[in-house]
């Protein structure tokens, strides 16, 4: 069983290396359209981008949801800021339950099996 370290942060690797195309962070069609209007083809390039300057067709919805799958992604933009404690408290909260999602499914396999056993020795008794 892991457990998340002393300060709540998770020091896990990026889900998405820096190099993958911007396609890779699943970002809505307006918002990705606005990045490559730019010359953003890689999250690399997202990560070079100035936020803070005003981009067409990156408004203030567009930015929030590309912060959002860049912390999704474990990548922060450089320009965005700490992410807040609430959203790493999120984030480990999601994966604690995934974990537990996933003991939990396997226990429930496990118990399907010995039911299946338990009736083929009640049939043959």
């Amino acid at each position: 069983m892991e457990f998340p370290s002393q300060n709540g942060i998770d020091s896990a690797a990026p889900a998405l290396p820096a190099a993958s195309p911007l396609e890779a962070l699943g970002l809505s069609v307006r918002t990705r359209n606005a990045l490559k209007s730019v010359g953003c083809s890689s999250i690399e390039d997202v990560l070079r981008l100035d936020i803070q300057a005003p981009i067409r067709g990156l408004g203030r919805k567009a930015k929030e949801e590309l912060l959002t799958r860049l912390d999704d992604a474990g990548l922060a933009h450089p320009l965005a800021g700490q992410p807040s404690e609430i959203r790493l408290l999120e984030r480990s909260l999601q994966r604690i339950e995934e974990r537990i999602d996933a003991a939990l499914g396997s226990v429930a396999k496990e118990i399907r099996s010995a039911r299946q056993r338990l009736r083929k020795l009640k049939t043959r008794a």
